[in-house]
């Protein structure tokens, strides 16, 4: 019977030894197990972060460069304004210009239109200034030594203000808005610097 027993004793320590091995065999992988998910996890959570981090930095770029965009628009649509309202201002001054700086003005300008050769002027508005206009005027080509003469025609100008020449092959603009927009293309640097120049202090 103790030989029996010392038989049974040996057979279960060996299963228990065996156990021991198993369950520490399978702690260590469990472990293992748990370990590498864990490490799997981290770096998923980090490529996660990452991505993440790279999409909000790249929608705070956008989101930057759209109110950029946003900012220039305004500012040229402001600009584009603003010049704007400087020629309109620049149109109601000429037309409030007082009558001897007016006739001094049109004078200028129609003797220079008139160096092309003369010509028949249509006017709108008082005959009798521009008369006056006509006659400084033609002064003004016979002072530079041209041999061009300008007359006050009897037929209205088609356009509301200023003047309109009919010469030999020839039909040039005076009116208001076309002397004022004869200077918007070297003007508007200069306003569009005077405007929005850098002001340092």
């Amino acid at each position: 019977m103790s030989d029996l027993r010392a038989l049974t004793e040996s057979i279960l320590n060996r299963a228990r030894q065996e156990a021991d091995a198993i369950i520490e065999e399978a702690e260590k992988e469990s472990a293992r197990i748990i370990a590498e998910a864990e490490e799997k996890a981290k770096s998923r959570r980090e490529a996660i972060a990452e991505e993440y981090r790279l999409k909000a930095e790249d929608l705070e770029r956008r989101h930057r460069i759209g109110l950029e965009l946003e900012a220039k628009k305004r500012l040229l649509d402001t600009k584009h304004r603003l010049i704007r309202e400087t020629f309109r201002q620049a149109l109601k001054g000429l037309r409030d210009l007082p009558v001897e700086k007016r006739i001094r003005y049109f004078a200028e300008k129609l003797a220079e239109a008139g160096l092309h050769g003369g010509g028949e002027v249509r006017v709108s508005g008082s005959t009798a200034e521009w008369a006056s206009v006509v006659k400084a005027a033609n002064e003004i080509l016979a002072r530079s030594g041209s041999g061009y003469q300008l007359v006050l025609s009897d037929k209205p100008s088609i356009y509301e203000s200023g003047f309109e020449l009919i010469g030999p092959g020839y039909t040039i603009n005076g009116s208001f808005e076309a002397l004022i927009e004869a200077k918007e293309e070297s003007l508007i640097p200069e306003i569009g610097g005077y405007l929005f120049e850098d002001r340092k202090g």
